[in-house]
């Protein structure tokens, strides 16, 4: 057999890979040093690239996996960063993921210590640091090294990089304590079905457990509640028959009417998921969905089951007397459900922290009247809404605290944006923004450059809002392992999920949600810049700061962001947004 030869080097984190059906991937430039600049109580990385004209097994831990077919070259990758506590230190395999165009993105973040590697083909592999709170500022150095083998032979070094990671003094607060209001709808129905557990069962709170951990790392600050059946009318998913897809949200309320005619509501699992939200932190907001703007399609019978209501509210009921599953079908049995559902948040001490959620209501008139239904029914109620026009924030009662704009809208005016978001803050509520399957850029699909997830914390800050909304966290189409791309090109591959199911019951990370991760730091480290430098020292760092990243005249270029073109508006270079970061770290020193 041939000796093995490999071309190895390290990059940076946010290093997107694109592996296409007929042509192979460069050879990697060569480096073998790396500096990273990190501050304290924050989560970095790096990845290291590796690629041979052969086949070979790629390991990660101190396994001894083999190739299927018996003896192949071997190469393991070890990184040593002895400064560092035990655990601080992570290390994945990257995993490629099919996107629209037939070509290959890496993507997951693989905790199988293990890829076999096909030749031709560049491995990337994730190294996730984690740096202590009380982590000694100054220089630490690190070691990545690559080993060889074949058969039974000895392992044999073949390559070492340098990491020079020099530690700030400056310490991010925890995750939960973040000021960036991150909130990723979450859709616990895809993990019990995708799991094959039953719904709102011991074990699927144990594997929402786990994907809550996940968020919780994020600083994520909001819980999804699915109060009632079917709120989007499974994003229409019953119209793409090439790839059935399950995207139906089922209620988390069970509802029951006893013989004499009473409804009877059981919110047991609904208090667990408040109760493991408030254990992660996940319950700063609460928003419930499925009492307002419900998303109606009446040629696929997906409209009203209470024909005298405002809106399609879907509240499912077993009857004891017949033993059958029926539907509330009066606007007074919803009031009935809405009611006791607003008293008993309320004797929670929850009323506060809850949002009814609308997304992107359309129709002004009938969100108005929607509106009054619920005012009138749960008079505490407080609401929120995903948008794309400030008509629906200008003209909206009080009650509704919290809008989100879609990015375009909110940079179309940016003082107009900011005047509304101001009078959003003088009655307690908020401003995010969002993006989904548009615009095309700035975005988090698969074939996005990874600097777009990370742009987004620098966009908050500038725009001066509150935090970022996505509406898919752990959304799968029928079977993402295999086929992700769904509803292309309406949808772009990535629109639906953050994280993969992992056969072991955890969320499988990717590099877009690291580069999210990457945003909030950085939104941190930029509001303490705010509150702790002087308004003279702010005027100077904040222009150098951003400098580094926007390329557009006015933050109002970014309305045009379905036409434009990524490099008119912000830069693509991974090492921009890390000079941009040194700037206000150096200044908080």
């Amino acid at each position: 057999m041939a000796p093995a030869r490999y071309q190895i080097t390290l990059a940076n984190a946010l290093t997107k890979l694109c592996w296409g059906t007929a042509d192979h991937h460069p050879a990697p430039p060569e480096q073998v040093e790396l500096s990273i600049w990190a501050v304290r109580n924050e989560v970095t990385g790096l990845q290291v690239l590796l690629k041979a004209e052969h086949e070979f097994v790629l390991v990660t831990d101190r396994a001894n996996w083999l190739h299927p077919l018996g003896f192949r070259p071997r190469i393991r990758l070890e990184a040593r960063f002895p400064s560092l506590p035990a655990g601080s230190v992570e290390v994945f395999p990257i995993g490629y993921i099919e996107g629209d165009d037939r070509r290959f993105w890496s993507e997951t973040l693989e905790r199988s210590g293990w890829a076999e590697v096909p030749a031709g083909r560049t491995q990337a592999v994730y190294i996730r640091l984690r740096i202590p709170a009380d982590a000694e500022p100054g220089s630490h150095a690190g070691q990545i090294i690559a080993y060889t083998q074949i058969g039974f032979e000895d392992e044999s070094p073949c390559w070492q990089g340098k990491v020079h990671l020099h530690i700030s003094p400056v310490t991010l607060p925890e995750p939960r304590r973040f000021q960036f209001h991150l909130n990723l709808w979450q859709h616990y129905t895809a993990i019990a079905r995708y799991h094959r557990v039953p719904l709102w069962s011991d074990a699927h709170f144990a594997l929402i457990d786990r994907y809550m951990g996940s968020l919780a790392q994020l600083g994520q600050k909001a819980l999804t509640v699915i109060a009632a059946e079917i709120p989007w009318s499974g994003q229409r998913c019953y119209r793409d028959p090439a790839y059935p897809s399950y995207l139906f949200e089922h209620a988390i309320v069970a509802v029951r009417r006893s013989p004499e005619g009473q409804l009877l509501f059981d919110y047991t699992h609904l208090d667990r998921l408040l109760a493991l939200a408030a254990r992660h932190g996940l319950d700063q907001e609460i928003d419930l969905f499925g009492l307002l703007n419900i998303w109606q399609d009446e040629a696929y019978g997906f409209g009203k089951v209470a024909p005298n209501a405002p809106d399609a509210v879907r509240v499912r009921c077993y009857e004891e007397s017949t033993g059958r599953f029926t539907y509330l079908r009066t606007a007074e049995e919803l009031r009935c459900f809405i009611r006791a559902l607003h008293d008993h948040l309320n004797d929670l001490g929850l009323l506060e922290r809850v949002r009814i959620a609308a997304d992107e209501p359309a129709n002004l008139e009938a969100f108005r009247q929607s509106l009054a239904f619920l005012q009138a029914t749960g008079p505490a109620f407080r609401y929120n809404a995903a948008i794309n026009h400030f008509e629906f924030i200008e003209e909206a009662p009080d009650q509704v605290s919290d809008f989100v704009p879609v990015l375009p809208l909110a940079c179309r005016e940016p003082e107009r944006t900011a005047h509304l978001a101001r009078r959003l803050h003088a009655r307690g509520g908020k401003m995010l923004w969002y993006v989904c399957c548009w615009p095309p850029i700035p975005n988090t699909f698969l074939h996005s450059p990874l600097v777009e997830a990370r742009l987004i914390g620098w966009l908050t800050d500038y725009l001066n809002l509150d935090g970022f909304l996505r509406w898919a966290f752990c959304l799968w189409p029928a079977d993402p392992w295999r086929r992700v791309s769904w509803r292309a090109p309406a949808w772009s591959a990535g629109d639906m999920y953050f994280v993969l199911p992992g056969n072991d019951g955890a969320p499988v990370e990717t590099l877009r949600y690291e580069a999210l991760r990457m945003a909030v730091q950085d939104y941190e480290l930029l509001q303490m810049a705010r509150q702790r430098l002087s308004p003279e020292k702010i005027n100077v760092v904040l222009p150098q700061a951003f400098a580094h990243i926007l390329r557009a005249a006015s933050i109002a270029d970014f309305a045009n962001a379905a036409t434009a073109r990524a490099t008119d508006l912000y830069s693509l270079a991974p090492e921009d947004y890390a000079a941009a970061r040194q700037v206000i770290v150096t200044a908080l020193e």
